[in-house]
């Protein structure tokens, strides 16, 4: 059984919210709270994504652990400020939420339009034009050194396109094969691009070709 329910009514008292002003934050509706406080019914994925993190709280935690009040206080809500700034300037685009479970499918059917459908969103402040994604990092071990990502941060990417090609130089990037999810910093060697790991590996960079390749926009990091 899980604590969503025992947890939405902790954080509602914790902010001070009714059931209706919950509801409006995320798009639901007064009687959705009441079932989910009363275990009547849980909320779509989606939903639960959207409340962990407006409310800078693990999506494990949220639906697994029983919460106290002052676990509720001290979880970091910085980037939930940041968020309502932002919507002034930016629009609000949904991206596709591709958690730690699903990276294997990712990288096999992320051609697939009707998989792609299927995965959660993230409804993040973005003026990009091009392709997003949502990327829960599995190991740190994978990235490049010189970064402080750790396991279960969320990484956003934005496909690069030749719109934006001109602004990878030197940036966090990844490559999506038939095999796996490979990252890099995007180096420009005697005016030829590659996404480069470290001084031995290096992986060419094509883009026109069946490979996929993404730049770092922006990254959500749990405070610990």
């Amino acid at each position: 059984m899980t604590q969503i329910g025992k947890n939405i009514k902790k954080i509602r008292n914790v902010k001070r919210l009714s059931q209706q002003a919950f509801a409006d934050l995320f798009d639901l509706t007064r009687g959705n709270i009441s079932s989910y406080e009363e275990s009547r019914a849980e909320p779509k994925i989606e939903a639960m994504i959207r409340i962990a993190n407006f409310f800078g709280i693990p999506l494990v935690d949220f639906i697994e652990k029983d919460l106290s009040v002052n676990e509720l206080l001290h979880y970091n809500t910085h980037f939930v400020t940041e968020t309502e700034i932002l919507k002034n300037t930016y629009q609000l685009t949904k991206t596709p939420f591709v958690s730690i479970h699903y990276i294997r499918d990712y990288v096999q059917y992320h051609k697939d339009p009707v998989f792609m459908k299927k995965l959660p969103v993230l409804t993040i402040p973005c003026n990009s034009k091009s392709e997003l994604i949502a990327l829960e990092l599995e190991s740190s071990e994978n990235l490049p050194a010189g970064f402080d990502f750790r396991n279960g941060n969320i990484l956003f990417f934005e496909l690069i396109t030749k719109e934006n090609i001109h602004r990878i130089i030197n940036k966090l990037g990844i490559m999506i094969d038939t095999e796996n999810i490979k990252f890099g910093i995007y180096r420009n060697e005697n005016h030829e691009l590659s996404l480069s790991l470290n001084e031995w590996i290096n992986y060419p960079f094509n883009i026109g070709s069946d490979i996929r390749y993404f730049v770092l926009r922006a990254s959500f990091k749990q405070e610990e």
